[in-house]
């Protein structure tokens, strides 16, 4: 499937794939696939799977253009092209879309990024050099949508004390009362409280949020600025949507039973950079 199998016959794989989606096929089979890859490489999604609505972008950009006006049952990654930023993309486009899947195919020797793949909420990664069976059967196994099963057991995050970020309703909810947010800040809230505990950079933000690690970094402080307004008790002195120096912010959830006491990762983050209005 890499270039060790570029002389893999072509009709066999295809109806290795029609004989996978033939076989106990569920009535919730995905109508639409989205997949990052080089339309010329080894593998042709559409060919492959032609009764299936399969969408094919060759540049990170098209493909993060067409996750904002398409709901694909299955995002596929082939990697190259894709990158650290496509996988980041991918994984928080998933944290507000539960019953669509994502699976990353790369080649045998990127083992480190298939991990990381499933550690950021990838469904399933591929070795490329895996039998041409098992990645077909894969994939198919992948693009069916279970009915009524929500990847993500939550649809409300606890941010503070009496505060909730509703991801249903895309908004915060401060002493069980909707408060708007921009879809940036909905955007950079969501990713950060996904991954508690976990300090981001500007650049990492600005790549996983806006898609573009070149964008000035003092728009995540703007936006960070904004949240903590709506989150914090006291946005002088952030108590969950701290600054760490040299890391940049992460989010530190409400402890149930600290008495109001800082945890470890605010008493640091309080220590490395005094409260700034950033």
């Amino acid at each position: 499937m890499t270039q060790a199998h570029d002389d893999v016959p072509a009709g066999p794989v295809a109806g290795l794939a029609a004989a996978v989606l033939d076989i106990g096929r569920p009535a919730a089979v995905s109508a639409g696939w989205l997949v990052l890859a080089d339309p010329d490489g080894a593998i042709d999604l559409r060919r492959l799977f032609p009764d299936l609505d399969v969408r094919t972008e060759a540049t990170s950009t098209a493909f993060s253009e067409a996750l904002e006006t398409l709901d694909p049952g299955l995002i596929v990654l082939m990697a190259p092209p894709a990158g650290p930023a496509d996988l980041q993309r991918a994984a928080l486009w998933l944290t507000s879309h539960a019953d669509s899947r994502a699976v990353l195919l790369s080649p045998h020797q990127t083992v480190a990024v298939r991990l990381h793949a499933l550690e950021l909420g990838f469904h399933d990664a591929i070795d490329l050099s895996a039998d041409p069976m098992e990645v077909v059967g894969r994939l198919s196994i992948a693009g069916r949508r279970p009915p009524n099963v929500s990847r993500i057991p939550d649809d409300r995050i606890a941010l503070a004390q009496g505060v909730e970020l509703d991801r249903r309703a895309r908004a915060i909810r401060r002493d069980g009362r909707l408060a708007s947010l921009r879809p940036k800040e909905m955007d950079l809230l969501e990713f950060l409280a996904m991954h508690p505990g976990r300090a981001y950079t500007r650049e990492e933000l600005l790549q996983a949020v806006w898609h573009d690690a070149t964008a000035n970094e003092r728009t995540v402080d703007v936006y960070v600025f904004w949240l903590r307004s709506k989150i914090e008790r006291d946005p002088a002195n952030p108590r969950h949507l701290v600054t760490v120096r040299g890391s940049g912010y992460l989010f530190d959830p409400p402890k149930s039973g600290t008495g109001g006491v800082d945890s470890p990762a605010q008493r640091q983050a309080n220590v490395n950079e005094p409260p700034t209005q950033r």
